[in-house]
């Protein structure tokens, strides 16, 4: 039997461009590697919970991690992934604005209608809304047609990445 160097060369070709590009849509969904801020500056996420975000007019933080709190991240994992990962990440710009802090730049009662849909607040005028789609070259950010229980499980989803939290086995909830 002969052994056929060509052929086993762009077979290990093949399975390494096939691992790069798995690579690549993991890392581009948040699911590994590292944001680039992090390398470059060697700081870590903070982890105490004196860092939170305002989450909520009045954020509820509890340690361990409730059933019904890890559900609403589990939640809000999924559908982060679903609807949002393919143009946000929560610590750095994609298309649309890094996810870190969100709740400290608007309120939930105004991110709500946002999420759902972008275009009717630019197109009532809304100053914020107007500035952001402009800052963003009038990238219009597709409706969702989410439950406000949805987004806010997708809004505790991102604060939960910021902090560090799931792994500390900590939430953040959105109420």
């Amino acid at each position: 039997m002969r052994f056929n160097s060509v052929g086993f060369a762009l077979s290990v070709g093949m399975a390494l461009i096939v691992v790069l590009f798995a690579f690549t849509l993991l890392s581009a969904a948040g699911l590994v590697g590292f944001s680039s801020q992090e390398f470059a500056s060697g700081v870590e996420k903070p982890t105490t919970m004196s860092d939170t975000l305002a989450v909520s007019t009045k954020p509820t933080v509890s340690t361990p991690v409730s059933a019904e709190e890890a559900a609403q991240l589990a939640a809000g994992d999924a559908l982060f992934k679903n609807n949002c990962a393919q143009c946000h990440a929560v610590d750095e710009q994609v298309v649309g604005p890094a996810l870190a802090g969100i709740t400290k730049r608007r309120p939930v009662s105004w991110l709500i209608p946002w999420i759902k849909n972008s275009s009717k607040l630019v197109a009532g005028g809304d100053e914020y809304a107007v500035a952001l789609f402009n800052k963003y070259n009038k990238q219009q950010m597709p409706a969702f047609n989410l439950t406000d229980k949805e987004i806010r499980a997708i809004l505790a989803y991102a604060a939960s990445q910021e902090l560090g939290a799931v792994a500390a086995g900590r939430a953040v909830a959105v109420r």
